[in-house]
């Protein structure tokens, strides 16, 4: 399988039926228009989220959760800023609905969710283009940790640029060498200290060096939070930040989850 299409495999063929090639038609480029406005995500990116989005999704249907869907989207009202109210409404009554079952959920969350019960050290590098794994991501990663009572193990860095782990020789090393500091001599890594191992290092690593600091939108801005058979609303975490929850159910400023 391919995750970034090319030529003529299956996702490639299918999105150049839909979007066309490097001249398209009006009525493909009013489709990919649509698409980029709905999703959010990067034009480069397009080829590589319909794979996984067909590809990668039945993958994870048919072979690991045994036919039974790990996620719905039935009763999601999709309202994303850059489509018009009509093109909502539109996009809400034709999109496809999926509805969850208990053990497919049950069977994502138990290999797939992060719950940050570890006594690792844990550094994370995200370029802000990611448009695959999203920066949002992030934002509730950290609440992972908030959950689990475990802040102060989690250091976040972030680049403007890279896409998906498409980072510089130098930030990938700066990034190395921060975590090892952190472990064996217990230099906690700051945005400042990495940068500046960034610039020592790149004359012979290469590249260039923009590690920054960032805070990524909240999760629920690209991905709604609902409820799910086999996943209890208490067993989401949260910082009582908006859209944290799903709907009818807060936040518990103790216990990091909601209720």
């Amino acid at each position: 399988m391919n995750e970034q299409p090319k030529f003529a495999d299956f996702v490639a063929r299918a999105v150049g039926a839909c979007f066309g090639g490097a001249t398209p038609s009006a009525d493909e480029a009013a489709r990919k228009d649509l698409m980029l406005r709905g999703s959010g995500i990067p034009e480069s990116f397009l080829a590589t989220d319909l794979f996984f989005a067909s590809v990668g999704l039945g993958e994870l249907l048919h072979r690991r959760t045994g036919g039974r869907h790990p996620w719905s989207n039935v009763g999601v009202d999709y309202r994303p800023p850059a489509l018009s109210s009509a093109e909502a409404d539109a996009l809400n009554a034709g999109v496809p609905r999926a509805k969850e079952q208990a053990p497919g959920v049950q069977y994502l969350r138990r290999f797939y969710e992060p719950r940050a019960r570890t006594d690792a050290k844990v550094l994370t590098l995200h370029a802000l283009d990611d448009g695959l794994v999203v920066p949002e991501n992030e934002e509730k990663y950290r609440e992972a940790f908030l959950a689990a009572g475990r802040p102060e193990q989690l250091v976040q860095l972030y680049t403007p640029t890279g896409g998906h782990c498409g980072f510089s020789a130098a930030e990938h090393v700066a990034a190395f060498l921060a975590l090892t500091g952190w472990v064996e001599k217990g230099t906690v890594p700051t945005v400042a200290s990495a940068q500046a191992t960034c610039s020592a290092v790149a004359p012979v690593a290469g590249g260039a060096c923009e590690i920054i600091d960032a805070t990524p939108a909240e999760w629920a801005v690209r991905v709604v939070e609902r409820r799910q058979k086999g996943a209890p609303v208490r067993s989401l975490v949260c910082a009582d930040d908006a859209g944290d929850c799903p709907d009818g159910s807060t936040c518990s400023p103790e216990t990091h989850h909601c209720r």
